[in-house]
């Protein structure tokens, strides 16, 4: 961008914006964020984030550390994001293999380690484009209730999460 307005080009469009949403318990701050980005090409970039911080602990904290038995939450988790990737697919009359990369059931087992954030309602995890599917798909996000998330969290998960 610098080069081209020293050599006097033509300038290029140029976006790069972040926006997020905050949300607060006594013990949680949990951020999700959007980072949009054009600096010319083909299209522009999205990328989703997400950090959780407890208070009580002034550590960030990874979500199956809310969960009594880690593995099990982690496989719940992966579970409903498969079964409503299932519905999105459903939604374009396609398969979730012809929506969805061919390894998505593997790329939703890693869950965690993409933009997981909680809000009033629940958790939502996001994926940006090209992480689960083809960048005409746009982000693709998960949101699950606290109801089917109670069962997995022990005591410690709730407290983090005002559900007590």
């Amino acid at each position: 961008r610098a080069f081209r307005n020293e050599s006097g080009l033509a300038p290029v469009p140029y976006t790069d914006d972040l926006s997020c949403t905050v949300y607060r318990t006594e013990a949680l701050v949990s951020v999700s964020g959007v980072y949009y980005t054009y600096t010319g090409g083909a299209h522009p970039n999205t990328v989703l984030m997400a950090w959780n911080f407890d208070l009580e602990t002034g550590a960030f904290f990874v979500p199956e550390q809310l969960a009594g038995d880690g593995e099990a939450f982690s496989k719940a988790v992966s579970e409903e994001i498969v079964r409503q990737i299932g519905e999105t697919a459903a939604e374009y009359d396609l398969t979730a293999a012809e929506m969805f990369w061919e390894n998505y059931e593997e790329i939703a087992t890693g869950w965690s380690s993409y933009a997981v954030s909680f809000d009033e309602t629940g958790m939502t995890v996001g994926f940006s484009p090209y992480e689960l599917a083809a960048y005409a798909a746009g982000p693709q996000v998960f949101h699950l209730s606290y109801d089917l998330l109670a069962p997995h969290l022990s005591d410690y998960g709730r407290a983090v999460l005002g559900l007590e």
